[in-house]
């Protein structure tokens, strides 16, 4: 029996004949095929391919990006495809940066798309902002919430610091 939750603490998991597989852990134990399947998705080898390339990396990229890190025979509507669905499924987080740059990252705990994520204009990684999250009470009587997209810009800590005074 697969099933497929949310542990509190951590990342999305998967729970397989008692066993979980966090998504930072999937690589790791070669269980690729059952973290997918935890998904309602069949394991296809590009679809691992693509699963393994973000359990790798540890931050956003764009399309692009994972083009330069696929195979060169690489389709870019099956990419476009995979991410759509991997979005879908909840696998994927989706983060608009502009109107012609988005960034995917495996959701872990950020699912939600109600909270803010920091853009650093000098590496162009992203970081999800949980604690900025969007008030939801302040819209107007009769407004309906389905997602928010908040992207504040700037320079992250790290160069921030290699920068020279």
């Amino acid at each position: 029996m697969i099933i497929k939750f949310i542990y509190k603490k951590c990342n999305t998991v998967a729970k397989i004949r008692g066993k979980l597989y966090f998504c930072n852990m999937i690589s790791k134990d070669n269980n690729i095929s059952a973290f997918l399947r935890a998904y309602g998705l069949s394991g296809t080898a590009f679809r691992k391919q693509v699963l393994k390339l973000f359990d790798g990396e540890g931050t956003a990229l764009t399309q692009k990006e994972l083009e330069e890190r696929l195979p060169q025979e690489t389709d870019r509507v099956t990419l476009y495809r995979t991410l759509k669905l991997f979005t879908e499924k909840g696998i994927l987080h989706k983060i608009v940066i502009d109107d012609t740059t988005q960034k995917f990252k495996l959701a872990g705990k950020f699912k939600r798309s109600d909270h803010a994520h920091f853009y650093c204009m000098n590496c162009h990684k992203i970081f999800c902002m949980p604690q900025l999250e969007i008030d939801k009470s302040q819209l107007p009587s009769g407004f309906e919430f389905y997602s928010a997209r908040l992207v504040i810009e700037g320079v992250c800590s790290k160069c921030g610091r290699n920068k020279a005074p």
